[in-house]
């Protein structure tokens, strides 16, 4: 097991050091490979490569190190975790002599050039781990581990980050390589645990087009904004350097636009925060991509004597659940543009923010975009693993959960952040229906719902940790709306989560005390924010009346205000937190046309305004051109469009499947599918003047219906073609 072996290192020095492990075997029965190497391992048995998997292990927050150089002063305990790897190695083994070589990057484990958040380094020296254990010809078990009798060699790899690129000088494979015996290093406080979440791989392969050439410098543009690499052949003379930058954008005369993808971030030596690939050449003809990061970018500019073979599309990979098509193009849009941002920020098992600027997994971005992820691809493995990270960076003394998880600095707010510890297993729970993994995070809910109520004053949620962050909504077109009122209507709803969780699970003394808090904190909301002569909350500003309605707060007029409102002018100037609730609550108060009217509009602050640009994917912020543009926060809507258009349900696990589609005035067709235990439902309607046109199919092994108006339509098994009159 690989509790039994010990970390071993090459010299601090070595940026991507390989380790090799030789040893003797007879013939063997079966072979079975734990390993991890922090912060990534490349492992290979005789020459041939162990798994195709990238970027092993997944990111966690590996071991205790310094907090005291952070842009945000964190003082809080935290748990921590290994993840490693288990494969079967039997066909890679040989009768004699063999060589196991474990190859390490930088990862999040050394990173050490991105210094906007601090110093979060957790180590000086890489470290591998593993153990080989396997049953002889006659049924008898040993086990290889690393014990320090292994010794490292220097690779081509001379430089690794994962915001600065890479650095690869060819020229060292031709030489008499530089080797050391490892060293030992010492056991740290951690939980080994077993890989489950599913790898990065290259998903697809995309070939560019060239838009420019100025001199040597010729610049391609992929089409779409991609993560991945760019993959080069190339013989050039023995010395000379070829460079790959990466960008989202691309300036009139042809030049690569770098600040949006970090490009305007400098460290604290002074160097820019480039995605940049550096090659020198040794004289002999070979493929080239990077071994231990990845980019994100839509345009790359090649520097040198190198032919672009094709860029490499890199990211977790997952199933599609669902698919989606209508007759608004702006609708079809946000659809793909979410799916295209969602899966180019999922990488080491966590939902990013963004895939190049910061990388990392904040709390409040991953909880507003967890239900439309699970509701779009098959990731229950992924999000089980997430909800580890958020429960790891949780302070064991007060239950403070940070901004982002694995914990990496970051601002963000006490509940549009920390809440994740209540709405990602909540949105898990209603996808996956599992109670055992609500048992186990309840306790940390609790924690968590306790220390928000230390951090009030007069009733309201007001801040969080000292010398941090205490936002409210974010990424507003203008900043108006109160943290205080968005946070404690947030608490609210995170009360009446909660509440449905411990009932779920047989603790109803649990969700009574979680109900009676709510109500407390809906009384000081009211007190604060709410006018009686209106009955808007706030003055009604940026959808705070859509925060009451999901805080089970307001009356009829509140509602009518927020559908005036947003009749007359059709746009969002939410933030990312609020244009979900407002889109939610919209819906749920039977207000679709308004909702869909909203998703489809094509002014600023709007996806049409994206689409208009001729965007692939979804900004930072809706109107302004600097941001990242590839943020999937305000994305997160596009969960409704199958759930609501084509009335597919949340469970994926179900055999009952109860369809309730939804059809706005202004749409006349939509189509798509979901997949139920494994099984496709697909459905597809068309406005007929007053009747609508379903066809819908139905995969054996599946009981479905279609609800409208209150009335039931069972469905059989096969093609299926019903009228429904509106």
């Amino acid at each position: 097991m690989i509790e039994h072996a010990k970390w071993i290192a090459a010299t601090e020095a070595e940026q991507a050091p390989c380790i090799e492990k030789k040893f003797s075997l007879g013939k063997v029965r079966s072979a079975i490979l734990d390993i991890t190497g922090l912060g990534y391992f490349l492992a290979e048995i005789n020459g041939e490569a162990v798994t195709d998997d990238l970027f092993n292990p997944v990111f966690s927050d590996y071991r205790e190190r310094p907090l005291n150089n952070l842009l945000y002063p964190i003082t809080d305990k935290m748990t921590h975790r290994v993840y490693f790897c288990r494969y079967d190695v039997t066909n890679l083994l040989e009768c004699g002599d063999n060589i196991l070589s474990v190859r390490l990057g930088n990862g999040w484990y050394r990173q050490t050039k991105r210094t906007a958040e601090g110093h979060l380094e957790f180590g000086n020296k890489l470290v591998a781990r593993f153990s080989l254990r396997y049953v002889d010809e006659q049924g008898n078990r040993h086990e290889v581990l690393s014990d320090g009798s292994e010794v490292w060699r220097q690779t081509e790899v001379t430089d690794n980050n994962l915001f600065y690129g890479e650095t690869q000088d060819l020229r060292i494979l031709g030489k008499t390589l530089e080797y050391g015996n490892v060293t030992v290093e010492g056991n740290f406080e951690t939980t080994f645990t077993l890989q489950t979440c599913p790898a990065e791989r290259v998903v697809r392969t995309v070939v560019p087009k060239l838009v420019a050439q100025h001199g040597s410098k010729r610049v391609c543009d992929v089409g779409e904004t991609v993560s991945g690499w760019v993959r080069l052949r190339t013989c050039g003379v023995e010395g000379d350097v070829v460079t790959v930058n990466h960008s989202e954008c691309i300036t009139r005369d042809g030049e690569l636009d770098v600040n949006s993808a970090g490009g305007d971030i400098v460290n604290d030596r002074g160097e820019r925060q480039l995605q940049l690939m550096k090659y020198v050449l040794d004289g002999k003809e070979r493929e080239l991509y990077p071994k231990f990061c990845k980019q994100a970018f839509r345009y790359f500019e090649v520097d040198g004597n190198a032919e672009v073979v094709c860029v490499d599309v890199v990211h977790t990979d997952l199933s599609h659940r669902t698919t989606f098509n209508c007759g608004n193009a702006v609708l079809n849009w946000l659809y793909t543009a979410y799916q295209r941002t969602q899966l180019i920020n999922m990488h080491d098992g966590i939902p990013s923010d963004c895939p190049h600027r910061e990388r990392l997994g904040y709390t409040g971005d991953g909880q507003i975009t967890a239900s439309a992820t699970m509701t779009l691809f098959g990731s229950e493995a992924f999000y089980r693993k997430w909800i580890r990270d958020i429960c790891d960076c949780q302070n064991i003394h007060n239950g403070h959960v940070q901004h982002t998880a694995p914990f990496y600095g970051g601002g963000g707010g006490p509940v549009g952040w920390g809440g994740a510890i209540v709405q990602v297993p909540y949105a898990f729970y209603m996808h996956y229906g599992d109670k055992s993994l609500v048992r186990e995070v309840l306790p940390h809910i609790t924690k968590w719902l306790d220390y928000i109520t230390t951090r009030t004053d007069n009733g309201l949620v007001c801040r969080e940790e000292n010398g941090g962050w205490c936002l409210g909504d974010w990424a507003t077109l203008d900043v108006v709306i109160p943290q205080e009122f968005v946070n404690t209507t947030l608490f609210v709803s995170m009360l009446d989560k909660a509440a449905y969780l411990a009932t779920e699970v047989g603790q109803p003394e649990l969700a009574n005390s979680f109900a009676e808090l709510r109500k407390k904190y809906q009384k000081s909301v009211t007190c604060a924010f709410y006018d009686d002569k209106t009955g808007s909350f706030a003055g009604g500003v940026q959808g705070a009346d859509a925060f009451a309605l999901a805080a089970g707060l307001g009356d009829e007029r509140t509602l009518t205000n927020l559908v005036n409102k947003y009749t007359a002018d059709c746009r969002f100037d939410t933030g990312f937190i609020g244009t979900y609730i407002l889109v939610e609550q919209l819906i749920a108060h039977g207000k679709t046309d308004l909702a869909f009217d909203l998703l489809s509009a094509t002014k600023k602050g709007s996806f049409g305004y994206l689409k208009k640009r001729g965007e692939t994917t979804i900004w930072e912020y809706l109107d302004t051109k600097w941001c990242s543009h590839a943020h999937p926060m305000f994305g997160a809507v596009a969960e409704f469009l199958p759930k609501v258009l084509l009335g597919f349900p949340e469970k994926e696990y179900a055999t009952n499947v109860v369809l309730r589609p939804v059809f706005p005035r202004k749409l006349r067709h939509a189509d798509g599918s979901a997949m139920y235990d494994g099984k496709v439902v697909k459905v597809e309607w068309k406005r007929q003047k007053n009747n609508i046109r379903m066809q819908i199919f139905v995969t054996d092994g599946l009981n479905v219906s279609v609800v409208y108006n209150g009335k039931s339509t069972s469905l059989q098994v096969g093609k299926n073609e019903i009228t429904l009159t509106e």
